[in-house]
């Protein structure tokens, strides 16, 4: 498979052979087999053999991520799953990756719709290699946003994680730490990211609010655009002076929004995001505050 996604133009059953080091008849049944396995193969007369249809699977995802990655067609949530395997030992830096989710998990325990059609993946990182924990949630985002640049579209963040197209969200994550009960203390963390990528329906009660990047059909397969994900978000994890990118596609700065905690919500002005990303408010009654967590909405902000 890594040889025909890196030959585009095709390779003969000769040169495959001669790479992998087995006969021209063990390269007939091993396409075969990729094709079972849901690879579109042509056999071009002079040409040989070229990779048509990129599947979704585990097979293209291993040899085109950077970090190993585990593949489900379908499971409960990539995050719980993500937390299951680093509790029984698989070291970070990984990927879990589904084709649909039966119980995905959004922020204050929201369901997240995780139909066929969407990317939904967890990407675990040690979080001993990251100074400061706290600004791995809005480095995400920003990797993400990144992602869709790639591909042509003009993204925008909600703080702190929420990604919108054309004012519709198109992206949910959600970052959760996995905890030492013997030292407590954090030692992995799950940046789970959900992305409506070709999801043509959505319930009636996300009319209006979520929106999709190819309702009608991608032009770039699912396999190619996760390993996009996860080298943007890597490279972001890692970028020096990230926050100064991150406000600039923070589009409620300067806006008036709703401030929602566990006491209630309080109208504000979002005025800026501190290098701790951390995002600054002021109230009606002029005080003002740092959110280091809570939620904002733009909904019917007065």
């Amino acid at each position: 498979m890594r040889l025909l996604i890196d030959s585009p133009q095709g390779l003969s059953g000769e040169v495959l052979a001669s790479e992998l080091g087995i006969t021209r008849a063990a390269i007939w049944k091993t396409v075969r087999s990729l094709e079972e396995d849901g690879a579109q193969i042509e056999s071009l007369r002079g040409q040989g053999y070229r990779l048509k249809t990129l599947p979704y699977n585990q097979l293209a995802l291993s040899c085109l991520l950077p970090v190993p990655v585990c593949f489900y067609d379908d499971i409960d949530s990539t995050n719980s799953q993500a937390r299951r395997l680093a509790g029984q030992g698989m070291k970070p830096p990984f990927v879990v990756a589904a084709r649909t989710q039966s119980g995905g998990r959004g922020r204050r325990g929201r369901t997240f719709v995780s139909a066929d059609g969407g990317i939904y993946m967890s990407l675990v990182v040690p979080a001993s290699s990251y100074g400061n924990v706290e600004t791995l949630t809005t480095r995400c985002a920003l990797g993400v946003s990144d992602a869709l640049s790639s591909l042509g579209f003009d993204s925008a963040i909600k703080w702190v994680n929420d990604i919108f197209v054309n004012g519709r969200k198109v992206v949910g994550i959600l970052c959760e730490g996995v905890v030492s009960l013997e030292e407590m203390r954090v030692e992995e963390v799950v940046l789970g990211i959900g992305v409506n990528y070709e999801t043509a329906l959505f319930p009636s009660q996300l009319d209006g609010i979520a929106g999709s990047l190819y309702p009608d059909g991608a032009p770039l397969p699912k396999s190619l655009f996760l390993k996009e994900l996860v080298d943007s978000v890597l490279r972001a994890l890692n970028e020096d002076g990230y926050i100064s990118r991150y406000r600039e596609r923070c589009f409620i700065l300067g806006r008036r929004i709703n401030v929602i905690s566990s006491s209630g919500t309080r109208a504000a002005t979002a005025l800026d995001v501190d290098d701790n990303a951390h995002l600054l408010v002021r109230y009606d009654d002029g005080s003002e505050e740092a959110l280091s967590s809570g939620e904002v909405s733009i909904r019917q902000a007065p």
